[in-house]
């Protein structure tokens, strides 16, 4: 996997949110600042199939029956902040399976 790769992949993430539990104030139970950023490994135009394949078999216990790989942030208040926090999350894992020829 190159960089280049994973600079795309937002383009193939679609997020879907949801109120935050827990304990908050008036603002934190009402507002969905909860987001999950859902990508499908299968339909990901990014990577060729034997790195589909890797993918699929070291991260088979993150990805769903219908092959989307799921990442959750609800650490702060802000959708916004747990949208680049779920980003990350999901390249970081990527990242650790070392398909890339190398990290810059």
């Amino acid at each position: 996997m190159t960089d280049y790769k994973m600079l795309g992949i937002e383009r193939e993430v679609y997020f879907k949110t949801s109120r935050s539990g827990g304990k908050g104030g008036q603002h934190i139970n009402k507002v969905e600042t909860k987001v999950e950023a859902w990508w499908s490994v299968t339909q990901s135009t990014l990577f060729d199939d034997n790195e589909k394949e890797r993918i699929l078999q070291k991260l088979a216990n993150k990805i769903n029956k219908d092959g989307f790989l799921i990442c959750t942030a609800s650490d702060t208040r802000s959708q916004l902040e747990n949208k680049a926090k779920a980003i990350q999350l999901l390249k970081s894992q990527l990242y650790e399976l070392e398909i890339r020829k190398k990290l810059v």
